[in-house]
C-alpha cells in the first residue's frame, strides 16, 4: 500500500483512519515491539495535594482535564505554580508524549509548548529513546484500537482505572519501517488541518446563521410593534 498527498488530502476522517489501521493490521510482516524498548516512562510530578493555580508561577502544569480538550495542548489553560522542589526531572521536551495514568481516558497527546511545563502525577510522560521510531508516529499508535485496548486490560481499579508505569510499559507497538511512519505522521497531520479548518467554516456558518435568524426577528418585531404614540 502506499500513501501520497494526494490521498490524505482528499480522504475523509474515516477514510484516512481506515486506511492507516488497515495497514498496521494487515501487513503479516509487521514487527511489534514493547514500548519499553522504545522510549522511557516517567510519572509525573508528586504534588501534595491539588494543584493550585498561582498567577505569579512560574512554571505550568499539564493535568488529565488538559487532555481533554484534544490534541492541542493551549498553554493559557495550563495552571501556574512556583517551580517546586527537584522539578527539573519531570520537565517535559517537545516531542515528548503524555497520556493519563488514572480513569477511562486514555489518549496520547504530543507535548509542543515551548513553556517549562512538568504533568501532574496523574500523567505519564513518554520520551522516545530508540532510533527505530519517530514521536509522531509513536503518539499516532498509542491512540490506534489494539493498543488502547491493551491499556484498558491492563489498568486497575474500578472508580479510577490505574495504568501503572510498568504496565504501559508491557504494551506492544506496530513497527513499520521509518519510511512508512513518517508518511502515516504525515497523513495524520494533514487530517488535523482538514478537521481545524472543517470546524472553521461550520463556526463560520453557523455564525453567519444566526445572523440571519437574528435579523429576521428584527424585521418581525417591528412588524407587530406599532410606533410609539399610535393609537388602534
Amino acid at each position: 500500500m502506499t500513501f501520497s498527498r494526494k490521498t490524505a488530502k482528499y480522504a475523509s476522517q474515516h477514510e484516512v483512519e481506515q486506511l492507516l489501521l488497515n495497514y498496521t493490521t494487515t501487513n503479516t510482516k509487521m514487527q511489534y515491539t514493547e514500548l519499553d524498548n522504545l522510549a522511557q516512562i516517567r510519572s509525573g510530578y508528586p504534588f501534595r495535594g491539588s494543584v493550585k493555580h498561582d498567577p505569579a508561577g512560574d512554571i505550568r502544569v499539564l493535568q488529565i482535564r488538559d487532555l481533554r480538550r484534544g490534541e492541542t495542548l493551549n498553554v493559557e489553560a495550563l495552571s501556574r505554580v512556583m517551580a517546586p522542589n527537584h522539578h527539573s526531572a519531570h520537565l517535559l521536551q517537545p516531542d515528548d508524549i503524555v497520556l493519563p495514568a488514572r480513569g477511562d481516558h486514555r489518549k496520547a497527546v504530543p507535548f509542543t509548548l515551548t513553556e517549562p511545563t512538568i504533568p501532574s502525577n496523574h500523567l505519564h510522560a513518554v520520551r522516545v529513546t530508540s532510533p527505530d521510531v519517530l514521536p509522531g508516529y509513536l503518539c499516532w499508535a498509542l491512540n490506534q484500537p489494539e493498543p488502547q485496548h491493551a491499556m484498558q486490560n491492563e489498568a486497575r481499579g474500578t472508580a479510577m482505572p490505574l495504568l501503572t508505569r510498568r504496565s504501559l510499559g508491557r504494551i506492544n507497538i506496530p513497527m513499520p519501517t521509518l519510511a512508512t511512519q513518517r508518511q502515516i505522521v504525515e497523513l495524520h497531520e494533514l487530517w488535523q488541518r482538514e478537521q481545524t479548518l472543517t470546524q472553521q467554516l461550520l463556526t463560520n456558518r453557523e455564525h453567519m446563521l444566526n445572523g440571519m435568524i437574528q435579523q429576521l426577528m428584527n424585521i418581525e418585531q417591528a412588524v407587530i410593534t406599532p410606533p410609539d404614540g399610535d393609537t388602534q
